[in-house]
């Protein structure tokens, strides 16, 4: 079809058509009412290599409405998105802040990590993130430009066997990472051992 719904016999829908995208919250500095401290998951937990869970703090009313995560929801930063993580962490529970955008796949029609292997490796994130002023180095996504993106969306089947590749592939990035440290750490050591065995 020409309006790019049906190309190479795979659907194309747009991301609120299949998930539903919630924006960060903010924190309350001066909140008139009782406020309490929540878990939040922050920007800088939102890496190449995976998520990290080292949460922060967000001070919300009590009273509110509070969109905590949910295991399966997949996050980008509103600013400078470079990469998408998947929530995965069931001892907490925590808010997203800000500058962040969450999708909350539905169920049986977008499998999560299927969703982060294309916000990652289709260009969507560059694509639709935009510069905040002349002259200026950040980008920025909208609440719109993320939910009018289309993706590609093939069977569930299809969807869940490519997320499966995403996840390996991260954890194949990770224990490299891991392993190029170690070897630094190894190095350092041997370094160390011999300038004392030198010194002697």
């Amino acid at each position: 079809m020409v309006d790019g719904k049906v190309k190479n016999n795979v659907e194309r829908k747009m991301i609120a058509e299949c998930a539903e995208v919630i924006p960060g919250v903010l924190d309350q500095k001066n909140p008139d009412g009782e406020i309490l401290l929540y878990d939040a998951v922050m920007p800088g937990q939102i890496a190449p290599n995976g998520f990290l869970r080292e949460y922060g703090k967000i001070r919300r009313v009590v009273a509110d409405a509070m969109p905590f995560l949910e295991v399966g929801d997949v996050i980008v930063k509103r600013l400078n998105p470079d990469c998408a993580v998947v929530f995965d962490d069931t001892n907490i529970k925590a808010l997203p802040s800000a500058n962040l955008f969450v999708m909350r796949p539905h169920p049986g029609k977008l499998d999560p990590y299927y969703l982060a292997f294309i916000l990652e490796n289709s260009n969507i994130l560059s694509k639709i993130s935009q510069r905040s002023g002349i002259g200026s180095t950040v980008s920025v996504v909208t609440t719109n430009k993320l939910k009018c993106s289309e993706i590609p969306l093939p069977p569930i089947k299809e969807q869940r066997k490519l997320g499966a590749l995403w996840q390996c592939m991260k954890k194949r990035n990770q224990l490299a990472v891991e392993l190029i440290a170690e070897n630094g750490r190894l190095l350092r050591s041997i370094g160390d051992r011999y300038f004392n065995y030198c010194n002697m």
